[in-house]
């Protein structure tokens, strides 16, 4: 279809009307749309941790401050959002006791300001989601919660300060049950010399004014500044609704009825300035003695003031009992109660550890037919070594076996200090899945006793007896 050229400007007209007439829509809500004041905030804290000790844990906090707070009316609630970063060595940790997911609920402090110097402490309800543990490295646990809402007295600056936090958490395995760990609970504070204040936001005056409490940043500058040479010319600003500000009980006081202020300012030292110069619009007076001054919140909240790391190694005392089965005296030999320390880096799940286990007595059929006893002690030859991966354990140890003494029908046939294993008998010990370093469990082991050396005559006899394959052993760690 053609157009006269008439025709075609009239059409270009019309669509530059339309997009004028879009634009002029949009940029009246533009207008009309009040900006939120986001914040965002990073803070470290100091968490103990089950197996690895205390860990520094990086927390982001996001939230938007209401814009549309007014006095005498119940504000929009604050929404938080919260991004933690679990260190590496926390990951290590879950991992060593097979934890695939971590799940559970937290609750964060803070505190909010607001005038006439008031304070509420916010205990933030925070529901931590079902999170997947990483096999290794750092990861992350995001949550969110909502502050309760509020209804502000008077107009002024509020600000919200962000202080400790508990969380409690609950290892799951691949099988979606619970690890040993259980349900454990970390109280998590601030570490000390950190900004803790998230942000700041202005309560409006009730009467509708449009303008916010006197400069909320400075309440340092007092109402009553002798700069004013033309206070003469306060009350004529249209912008004073002094018509509407019946609220002020004692405007009878001011020379100028058109100055209610002067009866609010704590320091009218100037009977001439009844009004500060910093305010424009009388119906805020009541902020210059409602200024609570944030700014001196971050570093309030008392820390505690331990921020060193974990060392590498965690130390830990288990006490043992078990037995060993001897196949070729077929007896069973009592173990402890002993004891045994190790050395654990919850980062790789290595581990090193000693082994000490008092003497103990056996009984047995000598040659088979006749009745004897023989004290036995083990001694641990060098570090015993090992690895927890997933809630197992794998480890190699190495022990002389000694016999101290040998009895036969009641009577000593033997007394030696010297008498042993040639060699120290390889002891590979394993554990089902499912230990638990922070409580213990059972490790057990198949080994071979070498040949004994050192027991006179009896040496061939003993080792003839005693040595070979097929020997067991059982121990159960408890954790002290």
């Amino acid at each position: 279809m053609k157009f006269p050229l008439k025709s075609k400007r009239s059409v270009q007209a019309l669509a530059a009307g339309t997009v004028a007439a879009v634009a002029a829509t949009l940029g009246i809500a533009g207008a009309g749309l009040s900006e939120a004041a986001p914040a965002s905030l990073t803070l470290k804290y100091t968490c103990p941790f089950p197996l690895i000790g205390e860990q520094t844990l990086v927390v982001k906090i996001d939230t938007v401050l209401p814009d549309d707070a007014v006095a005498g009316k119940t504000s929009t609630p604050i929404t938080f959002d919260v991004d933690v970063t679990v260190p590496a060595d926390a990951t290590a940790g879950l991992s060593l006791v097979g934890a695939t997911t971590i799940e559970g609920s937290a609750k964060a402090a803070a505190v909010l300001k607001y005038p006439v110097d008031k304070t509420l402490n916010l205990g933030l309800p925070l529901t931590i989601p079902v999170t997947p543990v990483p096999e290794s490295g750092d990861f992350h646990v995001k949550t969110s919660g909502k502050a309760p809402a509020v209804t502000f007295p008077s107009p002024g600056t509020a600000s919200v300060t962000v202080g400790n936090f508990s969380t409690t958490m609950t290892p799951k395995n691949a099988q979606g049950q619970p690890t040993d760990l259980g349900t454990f609970t970390s109280d998590c504070v601030v570490q000390p010399g950190q900004n803790q204040q998230l942000g700041t936001f202005e309560i409006k005056p009730a009467g509708g004014g449009t303008t916010t409490p006197t400069t909320p940043t400075t309440p340092t500058t007092e109402p009553t500044p002798t700069t004013q040479p033309t206070s003469t010319s306060e009350p004529t600003p249209t912008t004073e609704p002094t018509p509407t500000s019946t609220t002020q009980p004692t405007p009878t006081t001011q020379p100028t009825s058109t100055e209610p202020t002067p009866t609010t300012e704590p320091t009218p030292t100037s009977t001439t300035q009844p009004t500060p110069t910093t305010q424009p619009t009388s119906t805020t007076q009541p902020t210059p003695t409602t200024e609570p001054t944030p700014t001196t919140q971050p570093t309030s909240p008392t820390t505690v003031p331990t921020t060193t790391q974990p060392p590498g190694d965690t130390q830990i005392t288990y006490g043992v009992k078990g037995k060993t089965t001897i196949a070729g005296l077929n007896a069973k030999l009592p173990l402890g109660p002993g004891e045994f320390t190790a050395k654990l880096n919850a980062q790789s799940g290595k581990f090193t550890g000693q082994l000490s286990l008092p003497p103990s007595s056996v009984q047995f059929r000598f040659l088979g037919f006749f009745p004897a006893s023989a004290t036995v002690k083990i001694n641990q030859v060098g570090d015993l070594t090992g690895t927890v991966d997933a809630g197992a354990v794998k480890a190699a140890a190495k022990a002389e076996v000694k016999l101290l003494t040998v009895r036969l029908f009641g009577f000593p046939i033997m007394a030696s200090s010297a008498c042993k294993t040639a060699q120290p008998a390889d002891i590979p010990l394993v554990s089902a899945h499912g230990f638990n370093p922070m409580k213990g469990g059972k490790l057990t082991a198949e080994y071979k006793l070498p040949l004994f050396r050192g027991c006179g005559l009896l040496s061939p006899m003993i080792s003839a007896m005693v040595s070979g394959d097929g020997n067991s052993l059982e121990v159960n760690l408890t954790k002290k």
